[in-house]
């Protein structure tokens, strides 16, 4: 049989994959700059904000690599929520090459309905 050209190409079309990739380029990137924040905050709502900027910044602080190492990955629990929420608690890991951290946050919702961290307390561990 001789191909004529008008024949239709089988198989998926290159666009396709190039769409497919740039949409999973999309979601990677998604993932990896919002999605914990976007995850903190349908689960906490308010002080997920001021959460996620204290573990990014802790995970960059001098003081806690000095003694941990870079730090590979993190973790992290909301203990002893109240009645009332308008004191929180939260606990998040910090993993380590050398050891670990653990960073304890103590959250109080304001007045003027402002999240500010009240207390603060890190403990590490080999």
């Amino acid at each position: 049989m001789v191909s004529t050209g008008s024949e239709k190409r089988r198989g998926f079309p290159t666009w396709a994959y190039l769409l497919v990739g740039a949409l999973a380029c999309a979601a990677f990137y998604f993932v990896k700059n919002m999605g914990q924040q976007t995850i903190l905050k349908a689960m906490l709502g308010e002080p997920a904000t001021l959460l996620n900027k204290s573990m990014q910044s802790a995970r960059v602080s001098s003081r806690i690599t000095d003694r941990t190492g870079p730090i590979t990955a993190k973790n992290f629990k909301v203990e002893n929520l109240s009645a009332t929420k308008d004191t929180l608690l939260f606990r998040f890991l910090l993993d380590g090459e050398r050891a670990d951290a653990t960073v304890r946050l103590w959250m109080s919702n304001r007045p003027s309905g402002n999240w500010k961290i009240v207390k603060s307390d890190t403990t590490f561990s080999q």
